[in-house]
């Protein structure tokens, strides 16, 4: 029987405004924000994202930030906002390890985020009560959650969300102790990962890789992998994955024998676990700690060891009676939390020192004990489900590339008819209607974003979409107005052409989307309609290239040009309007503030809003914020504001 130490790894999404600080810090700058909350939808995401910081130091505090966040949200009637909530304190209770709760939750927010066609909400549901169905070792369900979040993680594209589903599938093979499996999993997430760049989704898959070479005894590879995933977590500043992988590596010296530096990890790891308030961390590592005690009560290693230290005794009833204690206080947790899997291993160890004690009745009780769990948890049903399962997402597989497959032949064949078909006249038929559709497509494709275009084409009308999270960029001409006011109107197209034309350039160099423009206005925004993570990045880019593009920029009469450029990030809508000319438009609170930024902005200056620096000191490059200070913002009260250089 093999001892695990379970690293089930958490996917949540919720935004923050506060994203380089960590812990109570975090929380605290999130909490100064409450006295000018206003009950609107801004003020839900506030009280979600307080409640969704509190489930590391506090989850009571959360659930009640959450249950506020709930009550406004019903109150505005925002039922977006409620599926927010219900996940924030589905969450909340998770960490108190009050498992039931926690699913009912995650479900009300998975059936509002149905109804709401929230792709990625109904991600980040799926992916909640797959590791929820995991933490009850019901691995069917919870394989059939990470399946379903896997599916719309590869429609729409995120590489992120895609080595999350791929994680998450991985630790159902690991609990299953099919090793080979779950490593294919964990590398192919490892390789999405590091395409996307996300450095705690790669510090999570480093560690469980870690974990599988070490019940492979590849012990060097193993510490390799878990040392890399440690430094990470630690300049992440992420408690609960440090401890996750102390913890491992006190798995890696138990295997070897090393038991001194085994029991040194293990209590570091209990210490955090307890700091964090992880009940179910705590269980875990009590329970590992019963099971080295356990060895070290055996004769055959106590040999081993010349002297005793303040955690080992070279007595062998010292060492049985530890193990007893710490895994009777592991199992009576598991217990009250409903976590068999675990339990059923410490009962395996617990078995075992009643025999070595010489109890025997008390052994044979607890043996019994765990065997009725581990029969329950790999009984032949459940393993026909997850191999039914793992079959069909294999045929799913295979039938997308039959498709594919099937699409190219046609192509072929196609081509061979135009070629050799000998049917002149249905040839010239039709290459006209071909060339008709290739033009009324480039017509939808100048006014409409490609994705949108061919939801369009699909019959898809009205088009409404929600963003959490996205960057919005006005650029616009100083006194544009009067320099126009007494010019040839043909001058005045030709140089916003010329100038329009260079943004459409910067602008698909970046992956941003033009939306439109108002008169001598530029409206981009980054993160819609595909979702990008690096949204900020890109707008903050693509506007330095502006600013440097047309620091000295002049008309063919030698007329000096100056550029005012405003930027804020937040949710969106977005949303096509109108039934003969089609326009695709954007609306928030996050569209208007940016707009005044560049209202309220300097010439040659790029104004940003403390929101946006925020999300952009995510990213690394060559950012420096001027703080320019706190002005009045029509509708938007005082607000602090920065210009952003390189």
């Amino acid at each position: 029987m093999k001892l695990l130490l379970i690293i089930i790894i958490l996917i949540f999404s919720i935004n923050t405004t506060i994203a380089q600080l960590q812990g109570q810090a975090k929380t605290d700058s999130l909490l100064k924000e409450l006295p000018k909350m206003k009950e609107d939808t801004n003020g839900v995401n506030l009280l979600n994202n307080i409640s969704f910081e509190y489930r590391k130091i506090n989850p009571d505090e959360g659930i009640k930030y959450g249950k506020h966040g709930l009550n406004l949200s019903e109150k505005i009637r925002w039922e977006l906002g409620k599926a927010k909530s219900y996940r924030s304190l589905g969450i909340n209770y998770y960490r108190k390890s009050e498992l039931p709760k926690a699913l009912i939750y995650h479900k009300k927010a998975l059936s509002i985020n149905k109804k709401l066609k929230n792709k990625s909400g109904i991600v980040n549901n799926f992916e909640n009560i797959g590791i929820i169905y995991q933490s009850q070792s019901d691995y069917p369900k919870a394989l059939e959650n990470y399946y379903k979040a896997m599916k719309i993680n590869e429609e729409i594209g995120n590489k992120n969300r895609i080595a999350n589903s791929l994680g998450n599938i991985g630790s159902i093979y690991f609990r299953q102790s099919n090793n080979p499996k779950a490593l294919e999993y964990f590398k192919k997430a490892l390789k999405i990962a590091e395409e996307s760049g996300s450095k705690n989704v790669i510090a999570n898959i480093l560690g469980n890789i870690g974990l599988v070479y070490t019940f492979q005894t590849v012990y060097p590879k193993a510490l390799e992998y878990l040392k890399k995933s440690l430094k990470m977590l630690e300049e992440l500043g992420d408690k609960n994955g440090i401890a996750s992988i102390l913890g491992n590596i006190g798995i890696l010296y138990n295997k070897q024998s090393d038991y001194q530096r085994a029991l040194e990890y293990y209590f570091k790891t209990l210490k955090i676990r307890k700091e964090t308030g992880d009940i179910s961390g705590v269980a875990t590592i009590l329970g590992n700690i019963g099971e080295l005690y356990l060895k070290l009560s055996q004769d055959s290693v106590i040999i081993e060891f010349k002297k005793e230290s303040e955690s080992i005794s070279i007595k062998k009833e010292v060492n049985l009676n530890n193990a007893i204690n710490y895994l009777k206080e592991s199992i009576n947790i598991l217990d009250e939390i409903g976590e068999i899997h675990k339990k059923s291993f410490f009962l395996y160890y617990l078995s075992n020192a009643y025999t070595e004690k010489g109890d025997y009745k008390k052994a044979y009780e607890t043996y019994k004990e765990h065997k009725k769990l581990n029969d329950s948890i790999f009984s032949s049903k459940n393993n026909t489900k997850i191999a039914n399962l793992e079959a069909k997402r294999e045929s799913e597989v295979k039938q997308k590339e039959i498709e594919i497959l099937k699409a190219e032949k046609e192509k072929e064949k196609l081509q061979r008819y135009a070629m050799f078909g000998g049917i002149a006249g249905l040839g010239i038929i039709i290459g006209l209607i071909l060339i008709q559709r290739r033009k009324s497509e480039k017509l939808l494709l100048n006014v409409l974003p490609a994705k949108i275009a061919k939801r369009l084409k699909a019959k898809e009308h009205p088009i409404a979409d929600h963003f959490d999270n996205a960057s919005i960029i006005f650029i616009d001409i100083v006194g544009f107005t009067s320099l126009s006011s007494d010019a040839d109107p043909k001058r005045v197209v030709s140089v916003l052409n010329d100038i329009f034309t260079i943004f459409d350039k910067l602008a698909d160099k970046h992956g941003l989307e033009k939306i439109k423009t108002i008169g001598d206005a530029y409206m981009a925004v980054a993160g819609i309609p595909e979702i990008q993570d690096d949204h900020s990045k890109r707008a903050a880019q693509m506007a330095l290239d502006i600013k440097q593009e047309m620091k000295d920029f002049k008309t063919s009469d030698g007329t000096e040009i100056k550029f005012r450029i405003g930027i804020d990030c937040g949710t969106v809508v977005a949303g096509v309007i109108g039934e003969k000319k089609f326009i695709y438009d954007l609306w928030s609170d996050a569209v208007n503030t940016a707009s005044r930024m560049e209202s309220t902005g300097e010439s040659g200056q790029i104004q940003i809003t403390e929101n946006f620096k925020t999300e952009l000191e995510k990213f690394e490059g060559n950012w420096n914020f001027i703080l320019r200070g706190e002005f009045e913002i029509k509708g938007k009260g005082l607000m602090k504001t920065y210009f952003l250089e390189n």
